[in-house]
């Protein structure tokens, strides 16, 4: 079986890219390969918050690449829902950041939003009572940030409904090995046989580096744990994202709770849920939003986000292979950068890109 271009790995950022590619030109032979449990471990496992402004602190090429996929969210979502079927959430309500979890730096992310022309504004108590009522008194001086949120999961199932309605054949199996020639690679190796192709693309989040080096690439990529879980709580008590110093809450609406996050582990692969962990991100949150003490829990889980050594993606073509490219290591941003690098990678694969971003190239690893 052979495909012009073979993607391996089966989160959002794989099946943008396939999804992408077929509505670019409806002739390609596109297949998306990799086992969908994985994509539990990154994909389905975030919170679905698109913030590049309370997340960055310097105004790098980072920054204006999330940035400018945050602007694209609303077009992206239009068309994949119109081609899908499957609605997404999406809010742009906005984050806030309350004083109190930023004492030292408050100061300096006002100046940083000012002089970015990042749209903000800073609510005292009586704002704060008329636009979130609910946040405990204690959050002191709040900074509504215009960001927006998406619900995740429903943009996992949209973008794979919008790949198999646009013809992407989808193969839920493993990637165990590949079959290479010189400075090419033929084919992948799956549960399901070999899956030929003319060109390759590696996005299989924190396990693109476990796969790297089957193909004799140290990719310098590894998995970042995040313990997590969901509220039930009623949609009028919170209509914004909210950033705390390492909490996050985040309503889902439509009936779908409040999400509570996120560790930040260096632990490999491990998945497990601590009871403890996930009572002490409650605990930290209902600081912020009291009521939260009182909801039902729903569900916790775990997350593994791949990180690069730098902490940025790693996007583009590789050096080693001439018909491989990498989309990987997009940490704790791989929701919000998910329109972005996709039109990125597509262009790289059609050959329309005149030029790669250096922070983002595989070549500053010399992969």
């Amino acid at each position: 079986m052979g495909f012009d271009i073979v993607v391996i790995g089966s989160g959002v950022i794989g099946h943008s890219i396939a999804y992408r590619l077929k509505q670019e030109d409806p002739q390609l032979q596109v297949t998306v390969l990799g086992d969908p449990v994985n994509s539990l471990q990154a994909s389905r496992a975030a919170a679905g918050m698109l913030a590049p402004f309370c997340e960055c602190k310097v105004a790098d090429p980072f920054f204006e690449f999330c940035r400018e996929s945050l602007n694209m969210f609303p077009e992206f979502l239009e068309k994949l829902t119109s081609v899908s079927g499957v609605p997404v959430y999406f809010s742009q309500a906005g984050s806030l950041m309350p004083s109190s979890s930023f004492p030292d730096t408050w100061d300096e992310r006002k100046h940083f939003f000012e002089s970015e022309s990042i749209p903000h504004e800073v609510w005292d108590e009586n704002r704060i009572k008329e636009k979130s009522p609910y946040l405990s008194k204690e959050c002191g001086e709040i900074m509504w940030v215009g960001e927006g949120q998406v619900n995740n999961r429903q943009l996992h199932d949209s973008l794979m409904a919008a790949s198999r309605k646009l013809g992407v054949h989808i193969l839920e199996a493993n990637v165990s090995g590949f079959i290479r020639k010189e400075s090419s690679v033929c084919a992948a190796v799956t549960d399901a046989g070999e899956i030929a192709g003319d060109k390759f693309v590696l996005a299989s989040g924190s396990w693109s580096a476990q796969l790297a080096k089957v193909l004799d690439v140290n990719l310098p990529l590894k998995p970042i744990k995040g313990q997590m879980c969901r509220l039930q709580l009623q949609d009028q008590f919170l209509d914004y994202t909210i950033h705390g110093m390492m909490t996050y809450i985040a309503p889902w609406k439509e009936g779908n709770g409040i999400v509570v996050g996120s560790t930040m582990e260096d632990r490999g692969f491990d998945s497990s849920i601590e009871d403890k962990v996930i009572d002490e991100l409650i605990e930290r949150a209902a600081e912020i939003l009291p009521c939260l003490k009182d909801a039902s829990l729903i569900e916790s889980w775990t997350g593994l986000r791949p990180a690069a050594e730098d902490l940025m993606p790693i996007m583009g073509r590789s050096g080693r292979y001439e018909n491989l490219f990498y989309s990987s290591g997009h940490y704790r941003n791989g929701i919000l950068q998910t329109p972005h690098q996709a039109e990125y990678m597509i262009s790289l694969i059609r050959d329309d890109l005149d030029k790669e971003t250096p922070e983002f190239s595989p070549s500053r690893y010399n992969l």
